[in-house]
């Protein structure tokens, strides 16, 4: 019988014919499982127009173009991988199947470097530009999916002060769940503002505060757009943090024949 790594690294196929939503299942370590979702590469709009309610200064739009795919986790990564991960959980709101929280950047970095074998060894968070991409799939609305805050999102008006399940919403378009609300996400870049057009950026080397994303069942419906962004301290723990992992293709998975959604 194949190992999980063996498995994963008998199981290539070329990126670029990959389409966006297709699927594949990462073992962890402790033997829980991982669902991820592929992103084709592409060009997109990041940011938000002046018109839209909500926008905050930090948000111009300018053009984006990642020349890489990659997979990125179709939940946030829940209580039960990071217990089979990390063997531990200081989350608030303790179920299995609700994303993990009360967790800091630095925390994160430490269950990706535990997991990253099997992955290929090609884990880690995503950047900011590649989670909107994730997060839009297509859609240049404040809302991905159907548009509809309360249709996919656990934020203020809805979650009762507290995480839910991941993957009891509708997702977008890609088949990604809980991309708004529930609990923001951290991404790999430290922050700053956008500095116009750019091709697979990172964010600048170093400074203060992490990126990020998605925004969480405490806040309000304008903070859980695609374009919102919030800056915070790496070593910052809080139970409105999470993240999702993301892997890149020079060692991905093949995706399942089924693509994410249907």
């Amino acid at each position: 019988m194949l190992t999980a790594l063996a498995a994963f690294a008998s199981c290539l196929a070329a990126p670029q014919e990959r389409k966006s939503g297709e699927t594949c299942t990462v073992t962890l370590p402790g033997g829980a499982k991982m669902e991820m979702i592929w992103c084709a590469p592409g060009t997109f709009q990041m940011g938000s127009p002046e018109s839209e309610h909500g926008r905050i200064s930090n948000e111009p739009l300018h053009y984006v173009t990642l020349t890489r795919g990659f997979w990125l986790g179709k939940y946030e990564v829940t209580q039960s991988q990071w217990e089979s991960v990390m063997r531990s959980n200081h989350s608030r709101f303790k179920h299995g199947d609700n994303p993990v929280e009360n967790v800091s950047w630095h925390d994160c970095e430490a269950f990706i470097k535990r997991a990253r074998q099997a992955f290929g060894g090609k884990a880690r968070l995503p950047t900011e530009a590649e989670w909107e991409y994730a997060c839009r799939a297509g859609s240049s609305s404040p809302y991905s999916g159907s548009g509809v805050l309360s249709e996919m999102a656990w934020y203020d008006e809805n979650s009762d002060h507290q995480t839910h399940e991941v993957g009891k919403n509708m997702p977008n378009a890609w088949g990604f769940f809980d991309m708004h609300g529930n609990v923001l996400e951290w991404c790999s870049d430290w922050f700053s503002d956008p500095k116009g057009d750019a091709v697979d950026p990172k964010g600048p080397p170093s400074g203060s505060f992490k990126v990020l994303r998605g925004g969480c069942w405490f806040f309000l419906g304008s903070d859980c757009r695609c374009a919102y962004r919030l800056k915070r301290e790496p070593n910052l723990r809080n139970c409105i943090f999470g993240f999702r992992v993301a892997c890149f293709d020079s060692e991905a998975l093949t995706p399942k024949s089924e693509e994410a959604g249907k």
